[in-house]
């Protein structure tokens, strides 16, 4: 007769430590106990936090929204997201830099002043255009300019050009922007620079609209 195969019982200790598992269905002295610890971790939390930080950066580069709505997911997220590093290296070409001359809402306020508060480039340069066009703030807006562009943005250097030129007090300023636009032709500049221009006259009404203010 062939010997019936017997059950299996799991048995869990109360040791918190260790798991077993016990083997019954045959004597007692030949149970066999296995060691099984059990390790419990969030997923989340395999990966170091400095990846969940570039994903973090990545994400607030192209979504503030999507930057906060990571933030209240969970709290490996809200850590990863809220590091300085986040607000310091996002970038902000997600809309036009036009818009930045106009009101923000909360979520973007909060950002940006994160942003600037954290040296961020982008924000700085964005801050020190609305500071000159939008507040008529002009020797701050160029002194933000300057600073953004020894820290090396273009962008900065692009604005402070056009700048110069169509909004210049004297003539030593339409010399400067000169000055500076033959520096991007002789870098090999001179196409991005005309397509930054046109990407910025995009919403040449606003643009326009600022700089004939101040005329």
């Amino acid at each position: 007769m062939p010997q019936a195969q017997s059950s299996i019982l799991y048995i869990i200790s109360d040791n918190h430590s260790t798991k077993f598992l016990q083997m019954a269905g045959s004597p007692e002295k030949d149970t066999k106990k296995v060691d099984v610890s059990v390790q419990h971790e969030c997923p989340l939390n395999l990966l170091p936090r400095e990846i969940w930080s570039i994903i973090a950066t990545k994400v607030a580069s192209s979504s503030i929204e999507d930057l906060f709505n990571m933030q209240v997911t969970c709290k490996v997220f809200l850590g990863a997201a809220r590091g300085d590093a986040v607000y310091k290296y996002a970038t902000m070409s997600y809309k036009p830099l036009a818009r930045f001359l106009g009101n923000h809402d909360g979520l973007e306020r909060r950002f940006l002043d994160r942003c600037l508060e954290v040296g961020n480039v982008d924000a700085i340069v964005r801050h020190g255009f609305a500071k000159y066009l939008r507040f008529g703030h002009r020797d701050k807006g160029m002194e933000l300019l300057a600073r953004a562009l020894t820290e090396g943005s273009v962008e900065a250097g692009y604005l402070s050009s056009m700048l110069l030129m169509f909004d210049h007090e004297d003539e030593e300023d339409m010399v400067r922007g000169v000055q500076m636009i033959v520096g991007f032709i002789n870098s090999g500049q001179l196409e991005s620079y005309t397509n930054f221009l046109t990407d910025v006259f995009k919403d040449n009404k606003v643009i326009l609209n600022e700089l004939l203010a101040r005329i």
